[in-house]
């Protein structure tokens, strides 16, 4: 077994293709397809089903690269490391955070930020749960702020809050005469979103939604949070949504209400698992941490003192 045949398997394997693996690895669609056949008479046992133009992983193959990507892993992490380091420029810190906590957590961060570090330049951008956990392995953000997840290689997570879901209607709505709504109060409402094919962030709500087996109107879907609370302050309709944007909304009309059964999600700070967190960096864990149990607090203030 030769490494330039591991290697030809493992690009096709990540790839899903000949084709994809001889552009990953810069040589000819033969010379994979060479390697590939060169390590299956090594090994003893076939790597692909061959079917037409697409090659499909047998059992073994699976197997097989799961020891691959083993020994891969401390390669990707030093490649990872040399990534972040040359697309660091000295100075700077990157974020990669969530567009509502982008909104709503972040700028009284960075104004402290500023006073404290005002020659460091900060960048902040906005991305869904992927693009964020993305950037953070690849080393292109120094600090992701996004949902909680299991543990991944190349990742280091710090909880940061647990966040209730609000329901939000529109100021003249009926049901926001009631202090508090269940699931069930929302049968043949225009709900709007969230999207089926976004991300694991909306999960939680249509999971509530189906068990509470209740139909509802989707006529409007979006798959971000923001413009979900600027549809339901035009009137076109309620939905449940993350509470961090409902001090800003609640300002323009929109009303907040608790809903049951509760739906939570779990937030937290991703960083690149390369060393110990850098002193900036560990200055924004506990600021992030800070403002975000202000903002859940002024929700429930908002909540308990309604008219």
């Amino acid at each position: 077994m030769r490494m330039r045949q591991v290697e030809a398997f493992r690009a096709v394997m990540m790839s899903g293709g000949i084709t994809a693996a001889a552009q990953m690895l810069n040589v000819s669609q033969p010379s994979v397809s060479r390697l590939i056949a060169d390590l299956e008479r090594a090994v003893g046992f076939r790597l692909f089903d061959r079917r037409g133009a697409r090659v499909h992983p047998t059992e073994q193959a699976q197997m097989l690269f799961e020891a691959v990507r083993r020994s891969y892993t401390g390669l990707d992490l030093l490649d990872q490391a040399a990534r972040r380091i040359r697309a660091h420029p000295v100075g700077t810190v990157r974020i990669a955070a969530l567009a509502a906590i982008a909104m709503s957590i972040l700028p009284a961060v960075i104004q402290r930020f500023r006073i404290l570090y005002p020659d460091i330049k900060v960048t902040v951008e906005s991305l869904g749960q992927r693009g964020i956990e993305e950037r953070v392995f690849l080393g292109q953000a120094d600090l992701g702020v996004g949902v909680d997840i299991p543990p991944r290689e190349g990742i280091r997570t710090t909880s940061v809050a647990r966040a209730e879901y609000v329901c939000i209607l529109p100021s003249g709505h009926p049901l926001a005469q009631r202090r508090s709504l269940a699931v069930a109060d929302l049968a043949g409402e225009e709900f709007i979103g969230p999207m089926h094919e976004a991300d694991a962030l909306w999960n939680g709500i249509d999971a509530a939604l189906a068990s509470s087996g209740i139909a509802v109107s989707r006529r409007l879907e979006t798959q971000h949070s923001q413009i979900l609370y600027a549809f339901v302050e035009a009137g076109l309709g309620i939905s449940i949504a993350e509470p961090f944007s409902a001090p800003l909304f609640h300002r323009v009309g929109v009303a907040i209400r608790p809903i049951t059964p509760p739906v939570y999600l779990d937030f937290a700070l991703l960083e690149p698992d390369i060393g110990p967190t850098p002193e900036i960096v560990s200055w924004l864990h506990v600021e992030i941490m800070r403002e975000t149990a202000a903002c859940l607090d002024h929700v429930h203030k908002l909540i308990a003192t309604r008219p």
